[in-house]
C-alpha cells in the first residue's frame, strides 16, 4: 500500500503527463493512519480474547483445586435452585360415629367428609380397619355388645396420622363386613358384625369298637332222639353229592391315572356384584342384580336392604315408596328397612308419613339411637316440638357429646319459648363433635343472641 501511495504522490509532485498516469489508472491512495489504527485495534481485540481465556482457565483451575483440597462448593451447588414447599393436603375427618345394637348384632357407622382409603387386617379373632390420612376429633369412642352368649368390643381412635377401628370378639372369631357408600355430600363407612346364636354341639357318638361285646343268647336244650332215627338204611347207596365251586367275585375295575383337578376363577354372587356396582355408582346394574336375586330370595333381609339402598341412591323414590311397605309387612321389626323408608318419605316431603313409619315397631333407644335421631328430626318438621325435645333429652342422656343432638334440642327449646335453655344447648353443641361449618356458625350465632337476652 505504501508503494502505491509513493508512486501516486510522485506523479502529483512532477505533474506528470496523462500518458504516465495510464499505468496507475484505477488506483487510489490509501489512508495509512486509519489502516494503522484498525491494525492496532485488531491486535488489541485478539490480545483481550486471549487474556480473558487465560483468566477463565485459571479461575476454573483454582476452583477445582479448592474443591479437592478445601471442600469449596462447586458452581452446581452454588446455583442450586430453591425447593418450593409442597402443598399440604388436609386430613379427612370423621364427622360422627354412630353405633347401633339390635337383635342381629352391631352396626357401626362412620360419617366422613370425603372418600378415604382404608386397610383391613385380621389376627387372632380381632379385625382392624386403618383409615389412611383421617383424623377423629375429640377423644376415642368405644363400646361393648353382648348377645346370645357372645360378646365383642369395639374402639375408634387416632393412631398418628390415621384412625384405627378395632373390633375384638371375646372367645369367638368375628364375621365382619364393611363397605364405603356415598351419603349425600358425605361418605359413610358401614361396619356390620352379626352376633348369632352359636350352633349347638351334638352329643358324641360312641365308636363301635368301644361298645361292650354282646352276650351270647342261651341255647335251647333239644330232647334226645332214639337210635333208630340216625341208623343207616341198607338199601341206600351212598352217593357223594358234588359240591359246586363257589362263584368267583367279579373284579372291580379301579380308576387309573392321576386325579383330575379342575380350577375355576372365583365368580362373585349377585349380592357381591350389586355391592361392587353401587361402589362404582352404577345404580342401574345394582338394581338389576338385586331384583333378580329377590325373585329367589324374597325373604332375605340382606337382599331387601341392599335393594332399598340402591333405589335410594338412584333417587327412585316412587319405586321405593311403592315397594318397601310390602316388604315391611313380611319383616315388621327390621329397623333398617323402616329407616330407609322414612328417609325416602322425608325426601318426598311427606314428614307425617315418615313419623308414622318410625313410630311403628321401633327398636330400643340404646340399641339404635340413629333411628330415634331421625324420628326427632321428623317431629320438628311436623312442628311437634315437645315430642322432639323429649326424645333429644333421652338421646343426650346416652351420649352427651353428640353435637347434632345438642343442636336439635336447642332448636326445639327455642321454639318452645325457652331461650335460656336453648342457648345453653347451642353452646354445648359447639363443644361437641360432628357439626359441619354451616351448623357450627348457626349454633354460634343463636347461642350468642340468646346468651345476651
Amino acid at each position: 500500500m505504501s508503494l502505491v501511495n509513493d508512486m501516486l504522490r510522485d506523479l502529483e509532485a512532477r505533474r506528470a503527463a496523462p500518458t504516465e498516469r495510464v499505468q496507475l489508472d484505477g488506483l487510489y491512495s490509501v489512508d495509512e493512519i486509519a489502516a494503522a489504527r484498525r491494525d492496532r485495534f485488531e491486535r488489541l481485540r485478539r490480545g483481550s480474547i486471549w487474556f480473558v481465556a487465560v483468566i477463565v482457565i485459571a479461575l476454573l483451575v483454582v476452583l477445582m483445586i479448592g474443591w479437592v483440597v478445601k471442600g469449596v462448593p462447586t458452581l452446581a451447588t452454588v446455583a442450586k435452585p430453591v425447593e418450593q414447599p409442597l402443598a399440604v393436603v388436609p386430613h379427612a375427618k370423621i364427622l360422627d360415629v354412630l353405633p347401633q345394637h339390635d337383635s342381629r348384632g352391631l352396626v357401626l357407622q362412620l360419617l366422613l367428609d370425603r372418600s378415604v382409603s382404608y386397610q383391613r387386617s385380621e389376627e387372632s379373632g380381632a379385625v382392624s380397619l386403618r383409615l389412611k390420612a383421617v383424623q377423629l376429633p375429640g377423644e376415642l369412642q368405644q363400646g361393648r355388645v353382648q348377645r346370645d352368649g357372645r360378646s365383642m368390643s369395639w374402639r375408634v381412635e387416632n393412631k398418628g396420622a390415621d384412625v384405627q377401628v378395632l373390633l375384638v370378639g371375646l372367645g369367638d372369631s368375628l364375621e365382619v363386613s364393611d363397605r364405603l357408600e356415598v351419603a349425600g355430600d358425605r361418605w359413610m363407612l358401614w361396619i356390620e358384625v352379626p352376633l348369632t346364636m352359636p350352633s349347638s354341639t351334638l352329643a358324641p357318638v360312641e365308636a363301635l369298637q368301644d361298645l361292650p361285646a354282646a352276650e351270647n343268647a342261651p341255647s335251647m336244650l333239644e330232647p334226645t332222639l332214639p337210635a333208630w332215627v340216625s341208623a343207616p338204611l341198607a338199601s341206600d347207596v351212598a352217593s357223594p353229592v358234588p359240591i359246586e365251586p363257589a362263584a368267583e367275585l367279579a373284579a372291580v375295575a379301579l380308576p387309573s391315572g392321576p386325579p383330575q383337578v379342575k380350577i375355576e376363577a372365583h365368580r362373585p354372587d349377585g349380592l357381591e356384584l350389586a355391592r361392587q356396582a353401587l361402589q362404582r355408582g352404577d345404580t342401574a346394574r345394582a338394581i338389576a342384580e338385586l331384583e333378580a336375586l329377590q325373585k329367589t330370595r324374597s325373604r332375605d333381609p340382606q337382599v331387601l336392604r341392599w335393594l332399598a339402598r340402591a333405589y335410594l341412591a338412584a333417587g327412585d323414590q316412587q319405586r321405593l315408596l311403592s315397594w318397601l311397605p310390602e316388604q315391611l309387612v313380611q319383616l315388621p321389626y327390621d329397623s333398617e328397612l323402616r329407616l330407609l323408608l322414612a328417609r325416602s318419605q322425608l325426601q318426598a316431603g311427606d314428614a307425617r308419613a315418615a313419623v308414622a313409619t318410625l313410630e311403628q315397631s321401633p327398636p330400643r333407644l340404646e340399641q339404635e339411637p340413629n333411628y330415634f335421631a331421625l324420628l326427632a328430626a321428623a317431629y320438628q318438621q311436623t312442628e311437634q316440638w315437645q315430642m322432639s325435645a323429649d326424645l333429644y333429652r333421652q338421646m343426650i342422656a346416652l351420649r352427651p357429646t353428640q353435637a347434632t343432638w345438642q343442636l336439635g334440642l336447642g332448636i326445639a327449646l327455642e321454639q318452645l319459648d325457652q331461650p335460656a335453655q336453648a342457648g345453653r344447648h347451642y353452646r354445648l353443641a359447639l363443644q361437641g363433635v360432628g357439626l359441619d361449618d354451616s351448623a357450627r356458625r348457626f349454633a354460634s350465632e343463636r347461642g350468642n343472641i340468646l346468651g345476651r337476652q
